[in-house]
């Protein structure tokens, strides 16, 4: 076919280009059928279609805005025919490559993805092989080449000059600035799924109008009294206590235990014989024990800073390290860290383990993350035999063979059938069971290591230590359509056993809540330190919890929340959660009848947990022996009711939920 000049301008290609990328809306909505659908579970159902209309709309914004991207090439004039339709082969190559991740995962492609790209030892980790990588590629590289072909094709074919090449685009991102403004508004009278339902799709800003059709409509939103208010900032530190200022008037030996990613649930009988068997016998099980994370970085950070999950990017870019270790060694111990997995893993190197990287042991030899393990036994035992008895030792392992895929040998092969642990992504369509039994296996191998490498302690050292077991976060089996651990605050992913041994811990079991935040300071008190733990923390003691203790957790990655008490759990989208609803659960992720009427009732204590819950130990902060900053001290040192306006202490007093919790 024969083109006159004008049909062979670059004008003359917009449009059939944004035609082209419009085709491919509709497969949008086909890589995201998954996850859109399953959004839609709590969503009132007669909000299902104008959902599915807003989601169309969505997709359609998608593709202008990738039309609108591939706007700098026309200065290629001819050929922008090629470079267009390759622009929106790639990116929609990338769209599938997302689909696949929220799907199985349930978070788009961002930052942690480029991270794990970029680690060493990428593959090993994700449980990619190169052969799987390789054929992913190929397979990639030819949808795109076909892709590209017909998109040329097409656009020269429908090259026609025209003056309306921005009618369709406007009335396109016209259309979805009203579709925000609509699922606004549908969330206002559907509550907290609705907003998650309209933000399924990649680049979908929330649009929250709570606030704005309250005054219009005279009308609370739905839940608008379980709106959360003045939650304090990623970022605002505790006050320092000098770690030469800490005393510990008892120095046994303190092991912590690390286990990845590993749910309460599987601590039983059946698939941890050993150590239920020793804590039945010897330590306090802690059956309500939460990670501030499910994902190993944020997790670590609460664990040893013994600060909110929220707080790491701030306390990080401060160039702040953890008071634990340096506290250990002013106290005269010696400091061992052994990860079976390796700690350059999102830089926990160079953050949590900074100060003390001399006395990191890590890259162990083994070809499985269970073969590691066992090198990390072995090494332990090494240190363990050069350590002096007459010299206290604090030991850090951290056991990996629990991380996906689930290795393990044929000892400990007792749950069946299980998944073969081959091809990764093939996972995302193997029967939960299935997937679940594989995981059993690895922890009962685990198990099997940890009980090898107390026994060993126990005839080198002599005595009993300071034990603490517990897991950086848990692992979901698809019981809210995910594999895996990092994408959310549900129980599976948060909830983690912990079991204390020493001689100052009585037996038993404490039903109260705890979080891995509390271990810091929990370890201070047992040694015999007896600093206000405000002074350098967000926790508590475990054994000084009050009953109705909540504890705090963040996806990190995603403003996603949650506060867990003993039978409530209020999860929400934002550290200002005013601005939206929430969703109240208890404490197993099942709605609550009464959920407004509970949480009405302890919205004060979940304020209070929210803004540091330590009450007036903050006001000690400032006065305190051994702080850096004694005489000026630093605003998350201060009592936050002492100095807050008027304004804030009257909706602190009588907290802004409380008007709506009545009206119903």
């Amino acid at each position: 076919m024969s083109f006159d000049r004008p049909a062979r301008s670059t004008l003359a290609m917009l449009r059939p280009a944004l035609f082209w990328a419009l085709l491919h809306a509709g497969l949008v909505l086909v890589f995201f059928h998954g996850g859109l659908s399953r959004s839609l579970g709590g969503v009132p159902q007669a909000m299902h279609l104008p959902l599915w209309v807003c989601f169309g709309v969505e997709a359609l914004a998608l593709a202008v805005a990738m039309w609108l991207v591939t706007l700098p090439l026309a200065v290629f004039r001819g050929a922008y025919s090629i470079l267009a339709p390759l622009v929106f082969a790639i990116v929609f190559a990338l769209l599938y490559l997302d689909s696949l991740l929220f799907d199985s995962l349930g978070f788009h492609f961002n930052g942690l993805i480029v991270q794990v790209a970029l680690q060493p030892g990428a593959l090993q980790t994700t449980g990619l092989s190169p052969w799987e990588v390789a054929g992913y590629v190929v397979a990639a590289l030819a949808a795109i080449g076909l892709d590209a072909f017909a998109g040329s094709r097409f656009v020269r074919r429908f090259a026609t000059p025209s003056r309306r090449a921005w009618t369709w685009p406007t009335a396109i991102v016209a259309l979805w600035v009203a579709e925000r403004l609509a699922v606004g508004t549908m969330a206002f009278y559907g509550g907290f799924a609705v907003l998650a339902a309209g933000t399924t799709l990649p680049l979908q800003p929330p649009v929250r109008l709570a606030g704005f059709l309250e005054k219009v409509t005279g009308k609370p939103p739905m839940y608008a009294e379980m709106l959360l208010r003045d939650l304090p900032k990623a970022g605002e530190a505790m006050g320092e206590l000098e770690p030469a200022a800490v005393r510990f008037t008892r120095k046994p030996d303190v092991l912590v235990l690390l286990i990845e990613s590993t749910r309460n649930d599987f601590f039983t009988p059946e698939v941890m014989p050993n150590l239920t068997r020793r804590a039945q016998a010897d330590g306090r099980i802690f059956p309500r024990h939460y990670s501030g994370a499910p994902s190993t970085h944020f997790a670590l950070f609460n664990l040893f800073y013994g600060l909110d999950a929220q707080r790491r990017d701030g306390i990080l870019g401060a160039g702040r390290a953890p008071l634990l270790f340096p506290a250990l060694k002013a106290n005269g111990y010696a400091t061992s860290f052994i990860a079976s997995s390796s700690v350059d893993w999102m830089d926990l190197k160079d953050t949590v383990f900074r100060d003390v990287k001399d006395g990191l042991i890590t890259g162990l030899a083994g070809e499985s993350s269970q073969e590691r393990d066992g090198s990390m036994v072995a090494k332990a035992r090494e240190v363990i035999s050069a350590t002096p008895k007459d010299e206290p030792l604090f030991l850090f392992l951290f056991f990996d063979g629990t991380h996906f895929n689930y290795a393990y040998p044929e000892r400990s092969a007792i749950f069946q059938p299980a998944w073969d642990g081959v091809g990764s992504i093939k996972a995302a369509t193997v029967d939960a069971e299935l997937l679940e039994n594989r995981a059993k296996n690895a922890l009962h191998e685990v198990d099997a290591k940890l009980e090898e490498f107390l026994s060993f302690y126990e005839a080198e050292r002599g005595g009993k230590p300071l034990l603490i077991v517990t897991a950086d976060h848990g692992e979901e089996f698809r019981e809210h359509g995910r594999v895996g651990h990092g994408s959310d605050v549900t129980r599976g992913q948060i909830h983690v056993p912990l079991v204390i041994f020493d001689e100052k811990v009585p037996k038993g079991v404490h039903e109260g809540v705890t979080g891995h935040v509390d271990l810091v300071p929990t370890i201070f008190s047992l040694l015999g330190d007896t600093h206000d733990p405000g002074l350098y923390g967000d926790g508590h003691p475990v054994l000084d919890e009050p009953t109705d203790r909540y504890a705090l957790a963040t996806v990190g990655w995603e403003p996603k929340f949650a506060v867990v008490g003993k039978d409530l759990k209020v999860r929400f989208f934002s550290l200002d959660a005013g601005l939206g609803s929430i969703d109240v659960t208890d404490d197993d992720d099942r709605p609550l009848d009464d959920g407004k009427a509970r949480f009405a009732v302890q919205a004060p204590k979940l304020l209070e947990r929210l803004r540091g819950g330590l009450g007036s130990t903050r006001k000690a902060a400032s006065a305190a022996v051994g702080t850096r900053d004694a005489e000026e001290p630093k605003a998350a040192q201060r009592d936050p009711a002492a100095e807050a306006s008027p304004e804030t202490q009257a909706a602190e007093g009588t907290p802004d939920v409380a008007p709506h919790a009545s009206a119903d």
